[in-house]
């Protein structure tokens, strides 16, 4: 990490800027669907994501949605966000939703961001921490900074997808 970074807990005005950094990050997610998939499923399949997403980063936001928002900040502007949840009763967190904007990917400060997450649940109380990610290439990046700090016991899990 070449530059000094901040992470904070999310406020509403952070919001325009997570919505454009998710929407950077997950169009090469998108795509790479619509390229394993092949365009006429894709578009049918796929056709709202970027929406769907974005509603739910508002829904995740929200007072009272049970999940906790953290902003990733260098030099005060919002390059990483992630969302989280604590399961009291299992011991379980769970990372949600979250990104890195592209310009900032590949320096270690997405997994600077999951550590913080990490220790967070930890003091918490947590025993378990899980991450859900893609297992195409483009999910790749994620995977690696997953793995960074200390993800390794998968579930596989397959799409499947047909024309009808």
């Amino acid at each position: 990490m070449n530059q000094p970074f901040d992470i904070r807990p999310f406020r509403p005005a952070d919001l325009p800027a997570m919505q454009e950094l998710r929407q950077l990050a997950f169009r090469p997610v998108f795509q790479s669907f619509r390229d394993i998939v092949g365009e006429e499923i894709g578009e049918r399949a796929f056709s709202d994501a970027d929406a769907e997403q974005s509603r739910l980063l508002e829904t995740l936001c929200g007072t009272g949605s049970g999940h906790q928002v953290l902003v990733l900040t260098v030099s005060d502007e919002v390059v990483g966000f992630v969302t989280f949840s604590l399961d009291e009763k299992k011991q379980v967190g769970e990372i949600g939703l979250n990104a890195m904007h592209p310009a900032h990917a590949g320096q270690g400060l997405g997994a600077a961001m999951y550590a913080f997450v990490l220790e967070r649940m930890k003091s918490a109380g947590m025993k378990v921490a899980t991450v859900s990610t893609g297992g195409d290439p483009s999910h790749a990046p994620a995977r690696r900074a997953y793995e960074k700090v200390g993800f390794g016991h998968a579930l596989p899990s397959v799409s499947l997808y047909r024309l009808l």
